[in-house]
């Protein structure tokens, strides 16, 4: 299964028999073969009056990488950070709340970006970077290209003593703090559909 992320619509592959090709709000596609699908997501892009494009195949790894010919690719890491009390690291950033995650800088281990990125982001350290959760993709056009984000997501634990956390002013990171487990779903009211994928991915793991 492959989500797309166009701000707040999705465009997606997933195998022939997946239930979420039920969704009753969801256009199914069959195209023909490449290059039509390299095509998609642009006639996608252009027609907001689809919330939800969704293709079933039979090979989902190859229809995606065929989806995704021509964007152009960057690649970020992340974490779903949680300390001794069961709380997660979260930050506000553009009127969202969302988890650290950045660019993976050039011959940069993608679990180094992501730890870096969750240190740069919070203020942060003393942290330990577990198990990868699942990919994220989400698209946006800039310098005329039309980019495609992965963000490879990583489960992590702080194990410092304290919770002072200092927000990056200069990434326009308005706050960086703990939330509990029951305020949670408060802060999922008001984030990217990206990062609710993330969560109910991250479920299994986080029960650990």
């Amino acid at each position: 299964m492959y989500r797309i992320y166009f701000n707040q619509r999705c465009l997606a592959v997933f195998p022939s028999d997946d239930k979420a090709l039920g969704e009753p709000d969801a256009v199914l596609y069959s195209p023909g073969k490449f290059p039509e699908l390299a095509d998609l997501p642009k006639l996608f892009d252009e027609s907001p009056q689809i919330t939800k494009l969704y293709i079933p195949s039979e090979k989902a790894d190859v229809t995606f990488k065929q989806l995704c010919t021509n964007f152009s690719r960057v690649m970020a890491g992340g974490g779903v950070v949680t300390n001794s009390r069961g709380e997660f690291l979260m930050i506000y950033h553009h009127g969202v709340w969302d988890f650290p995650k950045g660019m993976q800088e050039p011959n940069e281990d993608i679990r180094d970006s992501a730890l870096r990125e969750v240190e740069e982001e919070c203020g942060v350290s003393d942290l330990e970077i577990r198990e990868h959760i699942c990919d994220t993709y989400h698209t946006y056009h800039r310098d005329g290209q039309f980019v495609l984000k992965t963000t490879r997501w990583y489960k992590m634990n702080y194990l410092g003593n304290g919770y002072h956390t200092r927000p990056q002013a200069e990434e326009n990171i308005e706050q960086a703090i703990w939330v509990s487990r029951a305020d949670l779903p408060k802060y999922m009211e008001n984030t990217y559909p990206s990062i609710k994928h993330l969560m109910k991915r991250a479920a299994v793991s986080l029960a650990r």
